[in-house]
Formats: structure tokens, sequence, C-alpha cells
């Protein structure tokens, strides 16, 4: 392995800091780019007036622009200044955003989907390759990347959904701007990372297995084409299960809508739950993979998906429905990293712009046929065909997904993330290099970040703060926008208290209503805020002044 500068260690503060904010970029930009997919149509009949088929266009040159430019941008990022790329294509992103608030017509509308889609192109290759830098030491570096993302699909995407209901389309736009403008400055100045990675191309593995054999040291051209033959097993079977989570991902839509006549205001709650499932799961689900393998967790999750698509086509209401989303974000939250992860290790750390640009490229491609396919079944009135079939489909995934892990070579266990790893080992001995007691305080700094110690009385305090302004918010929501949600309901005083329980029963056996459904997740909101409070306010209490005080 080539010798690595202090700065370039992947533990190192400096390396850690960068993957710090990488990861808040990510959470912005996420939650603005899933935003826009979702308001876009609603933007174009609303506010510009067209037609059925000019919004498809609008659509279209979003996704095509997006789509065309990612192996350019792979070929970009993989000759370095990734940080520089992510952070030019967060901006370029803001500027979309910006003249989509600007837009009255066609035209301008079309420009803004072409801006937006080559900058969110740009960024998400770059951010994926950095990300991918800290595979070698962090198996579990792209879980969590997908929480982050996910993160942002909700903690940007409903704020942005409110403000959308209390102002206007050209606000929101201006307010997604902002976001991505912020995501720019964050990357800007990020510390600094290797050019060219100085690294082993390897996979990360664990006890050596399959470490020579197929993998990205046999990848030595930088062709675009000889990384796209390396990875077809493995991006044909994206392919195929990325054009059936989509299009039951519609069929989800098409079916609230028509079927339940919910607005998209209550479809996007709908969604919710999934969303933050797949903020939360997939660093506790990749402690899984380390157990019991790749291929297991991915066939296990291809069914919980498969099952999840089928049950759709049962469902009795919206309630349901967002507990099967549930089970299929759970399902994604596995398997997406797995398959970012399979990728980066095949191409090796030189070539991971193009090997994730292809692959973004083939879940774009994917979506496209899935999504086309869907409209043209769910035109033809069968609702439940149309689920049964495309769950087939993505059961199949068990089978092609895991038998791509295995042509590209990739080790099914991957290494457990052990904090001795994560300390640079000094070149010279301690004793007589000459920054030895800097390189000391390194390895403390990454250690704690590692062990992640327990919180001290001021963190604790800062938490709660965090939770009270967020728990004040949605009650501020509630009493404005939730005819039933009063102080004293909420408090469960007088006629009118808030029953949650009952409130929950009565949405899974009788006729759906959302808004008692939302009044009863706040009334149970505040059990929750009151334990919160309790807890919080006890562990000050018992902390001693020496543990209050120790970091």
């Amino acid at each position: 392995m080539a010798r690595l500068d202090g700065a370039d260690r992947p533990g190192t503060p400096s390396v850690l800091r960068r993957e710090r904010r990488v990861l808040t970029s990510a959470t912005l930009t996420s939650g603005t780019g899933t935003f826009i997919d979702f308001v876009l149509p609603l933007f174009a009949g609303a506010v510009l007036g067209l037609s059925a088929s000019q919004t498809g266009v609008l659509l279209a040159v979003d996704v095509m622009v997006s789509l065309l430019a990612r192996p350019f941008a792979g070929a970009m990022v993989d000759r370095g200044g990734r940080s520089g790329i992510a952070a030019a294509g967060a901006a370029t992103m803001g500027v979309g955003c910006g003249l989509f608030g600007l837009a009255s017509g066609l035209p301008l509308a079309v420009t803004a989907a072409a801006v937006t889609g080559l900058g969110g192109a740009f960024l998400w290759v770059a951010v994926r390759a950095i990300v991918g830098e800290r595979l070698e030491v962090d198996s579990g570096v792209f879980a969590k990347l997908l929480s982050a993302e996910e993160y942002g699909s909700w903690v940007v995407f409903v704020p942005a959904v409110v403000l959308l209901s209390a102002t206007s389309y050209v606000s929101v736009f201006f307010a997604l701007a902002l976001c991505s403008f912020a995501a720019a400055v964050v990357l800007a100045t990020a510390p600094c990372g290797r050019d060219l990675p100085a690294v082993s191309d390897g996979p990360a593995a664990s006890g050596g297995e399959e470490t020579g054999e197929a993998s990205a040291t046999a990848l030595t051209s930088l062709n675009l084409g000889g990384v796209g033959r390396k990875l077809r097993p493995m991006l044909l079977a994206v392919v195929i299960v990325e054009a059936a989570e989509a299009a039951i991902s519609l069929l989800m839509i098409l079916q609230l809508q028509r079927h339940f006549d919910l607005a998209p205001f209550q479809i996007a709650l709908i969604f919710l739950p999934g969303a933050i499932a797949m903020s939360i799961l997939p660093p506790h689900l990749h402690r899984a993979v380390v157990r019991f393998g790749r291929r297991k967790i991915l066939i296990l999750g291809s069914g919980a998906s498969a099952l999840f698509a089928a049950g759709l086509g049962f469902a009795p209401n919206p309630l349901v429905i967002a507990g099967l989303w549930v089970l299929s974000g759970a399902a994604w939250a596995a398997i997406m990293p797995i398959q970012q992860a399979v990728i980066a290790e095949s191409v090796g750390s030189r070539h991971l712009g193009r090997g994730l640009s292809l692959y973004e490229a083939s879940t774009l491609a994917g979506a496209m046929v899935g999504s086309l396919a869907a409209g043209f079944l769910y035109d033809a009135g069968s609702w439940l065909m149309a689920c049964l079939v495309f769950a087939v489909v993505i059961l199949s995934g068990a089978a092609l997904v895991p038998a791509a892990v295995r042509r590209l070579g990739a080790v099914d266990l991957p290494r457990a993330n052990d904090p001795a790893l994560l300390v640079p080992t000094p070149i010279d001995p301690p004793d007589t290099a000459p920054g030895a007691d800097l390189e000391a305080e390194e390895e403390v700094n990454v250690a704690l970040e590692v062990t992640k110690p327990e919180k001290n009385r001021r963190q604790l305090l800062v938490d709660l703060l965090w939770h009270t302004a967020l728990f004040g918010t949605a009650v501020v929501l509630g009493l404005l926008f939730l005819p039933s949600v009063t102080p004293e309901a909420l408090l469960g005083r007088g006629q009118e208290a808030i029953l949650p329980f009952h409130a929950v029963i009565h949405a899974v056996t009788g006729p759906f209503d959302l808004v008692a459904l939302l009044a009863a997740a706040l009334r149970l909101w505040v059990f929750v805020y009151a334990v919160d409070v309790v807890w919080t306010l006890w562990k000050v209490a018992s902390d001693s002044p020496e543990v209050g005080d120790k970091h």
C-alpha cells in the first residue's frame, strides 16, 4: 500500500470532519431533490398552466439530463477535486431552484429542470465517491450516507410542504435554493482529500476472502466502457429491481390519489413513516450484514420488499399502506448500501466516480422504465394484477443481486468496524518520530469519535433543547392546521380530550381519518416528550460533577 500523508489517512480527524460535512450536505440536497420531484408536476399545472404532455416533457428533461450527465460526472470526479465538484453541483442545483421560482412559462421551466438535473448529477456522483474513499476502513459508510439522504427527505421535505401551504411555490423554490447553496458552502469548506486516492484498489475484505481475484486490482484502465463491462451483472440487476420498485411507488401514489381521494399533503404524510424508517435503520441493519453476510440480507430484503408490493394490492386503507411502506423502506435500507459498497469495492478507489455514476444511471434508467410500465398497467384497470406482477419482479432480485455480488468477486462478509482500524498507525516508531505527540493526540481524538462516550450534562441539555424546539413546532402547527387540536385536548382534559389509542384503532377498523390520526400522534408525542424531559433531568441530576465536566 502506498504511504499516505497524515492528513489523508482514512481515520484522521480531518477525514472524519470531511465525512461529517459531506453527510450534512447530503441531508440538505437530498431533501431539496425529493421535494422538487414531488412538487414539480403540481407546480407545472397550478402555476405554469402546462398540459399533461408539457408536464411530461418538463419531467423528462430533468431525468434525461441527469441520466446523460452522470457518466461524464464520473470521469471528472475520478480526475480529482471531488469536494469542489460536489460543491459546484450543489450550487448549480441552487441556481436551478431559483430559476424555477422565476419561471412563468415552459421555456424557463425547462431550463431550470436541465440545470437542476445537471447539478444533481455532479453532486451525487462526487458525494458517493468521497464517501466511498473510507470504505476500506468503515464498511458501513454507505449505510451512513443513505441514512443522511433519507433524513433530509423528511427533515427538509416536511417543512417545505408546510411552507408551501402557508405561502407560495415561489417562496418554497427560493428556500430550496438556500438549502442547496448552504450545502455548497459546507462542501467547499470541508477538509481537502486526496485528488487521486493513493490506496490499494482491493476491496475491504475480512480474512482475505476473494481479495485477489476479480477485484479492483484487475481494473487498470480508466476507460468508462471497461468499468461498465466489469459491473454489467450488478448494473443489469439494479435496472430490473429498480424498475419494479419505481413502478410500485407510482402505483401507490396513484391509488392514494385516485382511489382514496387524498390530497398531495396527505399523500406526503403516508410516505413519511417509511422515510423516517430509512433514515434510522441503515446503520443498524449494517450490523446484520456484517454478521450474516451480504447475500443473505439481500435475499431477505428482496423478500420483504416483494411482500410489500403484493400486500399493496390488498390494502384496505391508507394506514395499512403506510405500514407496508415502512416494511419496504426497511428492506431498501439494507439493500441499497450493499449495492453501492459492492460496486465501490469492485472498481477500486481510483474508479469510484465512474463506477458509482454507472450505478446511479442504472437506477434512473430503471425508474424511467418502471414508471412507464406502471402507468400503462394502472390504466389497464387491473390494480391487483399490477401489484402482483411487480412483486414477482422484485422477488427476482433475491436471485439476481446476490448472484451479481458473487460474479463481481466481492466479499460476502464485510469487515466489522473495529475502532482500532480507524486509528492511523504511525510510520515511524512513536519515541523517534518528530511528530509523535501530535499523532498520539490525533489517535485519542479518533478513538473518541469511534467509541462515542456517554453524553455530559451540557450535551444532554442541548439535546433536550432541540427536542423541545421540534416538539413546540409540531404543537404550533397542530394548533394552526388541525381543528380537533386544542391545548385542553392535548393535555387530555375536558370532553374534547384526544384518546390516541382509540383514534388508531378507529383508523384501522373504520373510515380513514387522517386529521384524527395526526391529532392522536401529536397526543402521543406529548407523552413521549414528558418522558424525555423526566429522563434527561434525572440523568443530569444523577451525573457527578466529574462526569459532567469530563469532556
